[in-house]
């Protein structure tokens, strides 16, 4: 479906597989060889497995199956799902939780598989189609294109392997043809794919308030304000009229240290110039900064 070339970027183009990605791939290959196993995986069946832990929304929701809206991500219905899917997370969500770190990668993956699950359960509650189930990882993979297009707009993407785009008009592209896909039916969960680009875009939004409203810099520039949120959320501010004699500069007051004032620094440097203009010794001091 897709490929990669650097066009651009921020200096996380080198393809390494991360440790969620890697976790991520060895259980969903382990989740489908127990399905090979007992008739389905491989085979497309429809077995024990698949009917207790596919995404059918008639039992998620109405008999309170809340553990279907997460564990429908690690089954597949065949090599060339599984594949694709696992091809897509490796190539593009390992410089993305290169950028965020593990625990963000996790967290974001997860919001999108539960809310493609919830558009598509929404849209499916009655009829046949309530108790129609649905599998698969690409809700989540489907938002792991779209915060890579956000995060990396000008780097190039090869659509289906022939049609160089840059990564902000490939991922408008496949949402265009997910949204134009539903009415088709078939056994494609377009509604699903279109879900967990919707729940990684508002999840995006609400984790780096006012990105939508900046004048000068788009919404495509989330990678500063997302690590601007991570880094300030982890850290305690201390006002001046808040420090022991109301900030008098005496020696009883609590002075910024030298690290916080870095760290200052460098945020506000971001607010000004983007992601773009950190140094490689910036970028690991609010990597740092991040985990602490």
């Amino acid at each position: 479906m897709n490929a990669y070339r650097a066009g651009g970027g921020y200096g996380y183009g080198r393809r390494t597989t991360t440790s969620a990605v890697k976790s991520l791939i060895i259980a969903n290959a382990a989740v489908f060889g127990l399905q090979t196993l007992l008739g389905g995986g491989l085979f497309a069946g429809f077995g024990f497995i698949e009917s207790w832990f596919s995404f059918i929304p008639g039992l998620a929701i109405f008999k309170l199956q809340i553990w279907r809206f997460i564990s429908y991500m690690f089954l597949h219905a065949g090599l060339f799902h599984i594949g694709l899917n696992m091809f897509i997370l490796w190539m593009f969500g390992s410089q993305i939780e290169q950028l965020w770190g593990k625990r963000t990668f996790l967290i974001y993956y997860a919001v999108c598989g539960v809310g493609a699950a919830v558009v598509y359960g929404l849209f499916n509650l009655f009829g046949l189609s309530a108790y129609t189930p649905m599998l698969g990882a690409s809700g989540a993979v489907y938002g792991i294109l779209l915060a890579y297009g956000l995060t990396f707009p000008d780097n190039i993407i090869l659509v289906f392997f022939i049609l160089p785009l840059k990564a902000k008009y490939a991922v408008v592209l496949f949402g265009l043809i997910e949204f134009l896909s539903i009415p088709s039916g078939g056994s494609v969960a377009h509604l699903a794919h279109l879900g967990g680009m919707i729940a990684g875009y508002i999840f995006l939004q609400a984790t780096a308030p006012g990105l939508a409203r900046r004048g000068r810099r788009s919404t495509l520039d989330i990678a500063g304000a997302w690590r601007r949120f991570r880094t300030r959320s982890r850290m305690r501010v201390i006002r001046p009229e808040d420090r022991p004699g109301g900030g008098n500069g005496r020696g009883d007051g609590v002075d910024p240290t030298p690290d916080q004032k870095r760290i200052d620094a460098i945020l506000d440097k971001i607010s000004r110039e983007g992601l773009k203009s950190l140094t490689d010794e910036e970028q690991e001091i609010l990597r740092r900064a991040g985990r602490r």
